[in-house]
């Protein structure tokens, strides 16, 4: 009855209309779903304190010597942080990169390295990293750095917080968190990382130290 009651043009016009109230919705509903992986990523590094070690070059000796203060690095964390939270983490950081720097030129003097070190906690940008039990996505981190001599050579991290380098899954506040930290998410991790670089500063701001 309808059809005998409107023109071909308007049936036309009718379809379109239908077809761009849609598309709109369609639109609008990947917009949210755009913007809630964004914010999610956004929460997930503000809520990160990461370890990044660099070594002094790329020799078989220093990235030895990297690995070498990694361990012993690990291994005082697991003994005195007892952060419960990122700002508890960052607090008690802080309060101890001199301890930290020791440990450091420490694990370097049983190998007979004499190379300066230097510890600083700083804001950094970091690539989506994969680890075994989940993904980080890109952004800007703050980070608790340690260079041996010049830093030049390739690098390590984990999560210092949550997880101080085990797995951060389940550790998170948020579920949201979590969901994308440890689910097998690639779009939405994609497209966190899509805009990160293409909108993150790249500069290393240095917090202390």
């Amino acid at each position: 009855m309808l059809s005998r009651m409107l023109t071909r043009s308007q049936m036309a016009l009718l379809c379109l209309g239908l077809f761009l109230a849609l598309a709109l919705c369609g639109a609008w509903q990947a917009f949210a779903w755009g913007r809630t992986q964004l914010d999610t990523g956004a929460l997930v590094c503000a809520d990160t304190l990461r370890l990044h070690i660099r070594a002094e070059s790329d020799s078989i000796a220093s990235q030895s010597a990297k690995l070498h203060v990694r361990d012993a690095v690990l291994a005082y964390l697991d003994a005195a942080c007892p952060a419960k939270s990122k700002p508890d983490a960052l607090c008690w950081a802080a309060q101890h990169l001199f301890e930290l720097q020791l440990t450091a030129r420490h694990a370097l003097a049983q190998l007979n390295i004499r190379t300066p070190v230097r510890v600083q906690l700083v804001n950094m940008y970091f690539d989506t990293r994969r680890y075994a039990s989940g993904t980080l996505p890109a952004g800007r981190y703050d980070a608790l750095r340690i260079d041996l001599g010049a830093g030049k050579g390739r690098n390590w991290w984990c999560v210092l917080y949550p997880g101080l380098c085990r797995s951060a899954c389940g550790s998170y506040a948020r579920p949201a968190e979590n969901d994308l930290v440890c689910g097998e998410y690639i779009l939405r991790l994609r497209l966190v990382e899509w805009v990160q670089q293409r909108t993150a500063r790249r500069e290393d701001v240095v917090l202390l130290g």
